[in-house]
């Protein structure tokens, strides 16, 4: 097996290439279009930049032969970009070798495979995507040249990207962020239409963003130069644009800018939405009236341009805020029409793009280029967006929240059928969440914590609260006959077990508390989240008890007695009552307000007006 053998010498069995005294300073490679790479930057640790070499911080590597060999076999190579790759993927490759401290035969086969096991690795993560393919291409431009085509074969293959096409984001992690940066970036295009304002530089960019994209993907100092010139190149026209076009540069340096915002918009539309490309896309301003379905929820009020004129699907419907923000983009995209002398109509794209020609175009038309978006976004998030995964992640919450395949499929106008096999195996981000907090109760157990304890604490803090409201259950038969009961927390049960109400009876009557029917149920606030009685009511009433408590309890963490509960617990239960309000306060926000003021104005529910009533609760 030739994988682990050692090559201490490279064989050239093609003809040479000539050998030619060559001083260092002068092995420049000529890439084309006025781009250089310095290959005599390969002769010193870690492959500094021209300018740190030149200020006297290079180190020389003691390898002046082989580069100076890799030199003479890359200078005859075509003057292009691919040049110019090879040696950027070679920069990677060497300071590998200078960061793990090897001095062996730098080509030998192991150390080439191991280079891009690495960087497999962590492209699977996510982390310096473009490192694995650009050494392996450099690589193997060499190996073809110096007729190792053998030892080429038993490369590693380039792991692939981690997949994203149609997989929802993850709400906290990924969707979070994103949503500020295109709102951030849909906010400037505006300000600066309704101005009358062109931006030079895209308001996507951020410097501390960026810096962190650049170090996570191992961007080399060209290439980080490039992608920050790419914030301004993209607002304005290319050369090949204006000299086809027969507009005046000033008209086609708007419509550039416009497209650019209205791309932005579009997306913003879709996340909120949830709507495809082909039926946004096709939305007009005749399209534009809303219809309330109660609850502070909006849908627009039109069709479907496709057979059978089906309602758009937003049957699930969007926010006041969502509603405001369309309204606004509505004013906005008629002042870019009013600029560019197009006359005003109600059939004209609510986000519109307009070519080279001054024509008007929806994003379904070839060569609207819809996506151009994710080359600034994922210079600044990492991450690229799609209609696509917007809608994904909107089934994906709708799922969480209902865990009913009629609701999704009646919220995403698809069939049940449709909705039943993407959704056979559960929803992806509740099983991420049960791994989580697997592998937090197996670590608390490795330092020690009791089983139990571990578990229970992993539980807690890796619950989703999205799943936990069942309003379809509140709404059954079986909880008109069995009226749900109020707990201390706030949060309503249908029916502890007998033996958790013997247990929890005791505990009241020693507070004075009377615990009939009628007014309480169980208090192991803990257990609340993981039994399957407990319901999340949204009455003012149910959430001025439960910011009562936490009130309480963020004023316990405080206090010091030999008496209180451990102070792991009072974090724990923080931790649940703070997701738990905000989804009520998502579901009610006019009720979570009026409660909101209450404690804020220092009326605080009857079973909580010291601190002592709080601590009672907690098991001793």
């Amino acid at each position: 097996m030739t994988q682990g053998r050692k090559r201490t010498k490279i064989a050239l069995n093609k003809p040479s290439a000539p050998v030619i005294p060559l001083r260092f300073k002068d092995m420049v490679l000529d890439c084309g279009n006025g781009n250089k790479s310095y290959t005599h930057r390969l002769r010193y640790l870690n492959v500094p930049t021209v300018n740190q070499i030149k200020s006297g911080n290079g180190v020389l590597a003691n390898r002046d032969d082989i580069v100076r060999d890799i030199h003479q076999w890359l200078n005859p190579l075509p003057e292009n970009r691919s040049k110019q790759s090879y040696f950027t993927g070679l920069v990677s490759y060497f300071q590998y070798l200078d960061a793990i401290d090897y001095h062996g035969d730098l080509f030998a086969n192991a150390v080439m495979i191991d280079c891009i096991k690495h960087f497999n690795k962590l492209r699977e993560k996510g982390e310096k995507v473009s490192l694995a393919v650009q050494i392996k291409n450099s690589l193997s431009i060499l190996l073809r040249l110096w007729n190792r085509e053998s030892d080429l074969k038993v490369l590693p293959a380039v792991a692939g990207r981690p997949l994203a096409a149609n997989k929802a984001f993850h709400v906290e992690t990924e969707l979070k962020p994103l949503s500020k940066v295109l709102v951030k970036g849909a906010l400037a295009f505006q300000e600066a239409i309704e101005k009358n304002e062109l931006l030079e530089i895209h308001p996507f960019f951020d410097e501390e963003r960026f810096n962190e994209q650049a170090r996570r993907n191992g961007w080399t100092p060209r290439h980080i130069g490039l992608k920050r010139h790419g914030f301004k190149t993209c607002m304005k026209p290319q050369a090949g644009t204006i000299k086809i076009s027969p507009l005046p540069l000033e008209q086609l340096n708007r419509q550039v800018f416009y497209n650019q915002g209205s791309r932005n918009w579009f997306f913003v539309f879709s996340m909120l939405t949830g709507m495809n490309t082909s039926v946004l896309a096709n939305v007009q301003h005749k399209d534009v009236s809303f219809k309330s379905i109660g609850s502070g929820r909006f849908v627009f009020d039109g069709e479907k341009f496709r057979a059978g004129y089906k309602d758009l699907d937003n049957s699930c419907g969007f926010s006041q805020r969502t509603k405001e923000l369309i309204t606004r983009w509505l004013k906005t995209s008629k002042e870019m029409y009013q600029s560019l002398g197009i006359p005003l109509s109600n059939e004209l794209p609510l986000c519109p793009f307009f070519n080279a020609n001054g024509e008007v175009w929806t994003f379904n038309v070839n060569g609207s280029n819809i996506g151009y978006i994710n080359v600034q976004l994922e210079k600044i998030s990492g991450l690229t967006v799609t209609t696509s995964r917007f809608r994904a992640t909107k089934s994906d919450v709708l799922m969480r929240v209902t865990e009913d395949i009629f609701l999704v499929s009646q919220g995403l106008n698809n069939s049940m059928n449709v909705v039943a096999i993407r959704y056979s195996s559960g929803v992806q981000a509740d099983h991420d969440n049960n791994l989580n907090a697997t592998f937090g109760a197996l670590s608390a157990v490795a330092k020690g914590e009791d089983i139990g304890e571990a578990i229970e604490n992993a539980k807690a803090m890796r619950s989703d609260i999205l799943s936990d409201y069942d309003y379809k259950n509140l709404r059954s038969r079986e909880s008109k006959e069995q009226p749900l009961m109020a707990t201390p927390s706030g949060i309503k049960c249908a029916g502890a077990t007998p033996e958790k109400l013997i247990a929890e009876a005791r505990r009241m009557k020693q507070l004075g508390i009377d615990f009939s029917k009628d007014t309480g149920r169980c208090t192991d606030f803990l257990a609340c989240f993981d039994c399957d009685s407990h319901k999340l009511v949204a009455s003012e009433n149910d959430i001025w008890l439960m910011l009562s408590f936490l009130d309480q309890i963020e004023d316990l963490k405080e206090m010091v007695a030999s008496n209180s509960a451990p102070k792991d617990e009072y974090f724990v239960v923080e931790g649940l009552l703070k997701k738990v309000l905000l989804r009520l306060k998502q579901k009610a926000p006019k009720n979570y307000a009026q409660a909101k003021q209450k404690v804020d104005d220092g009326d605080f529910h009857p079973l909580y007006q010291d601190r002592a009533s709080a601590s009672q609760f907690f098991k001793g």
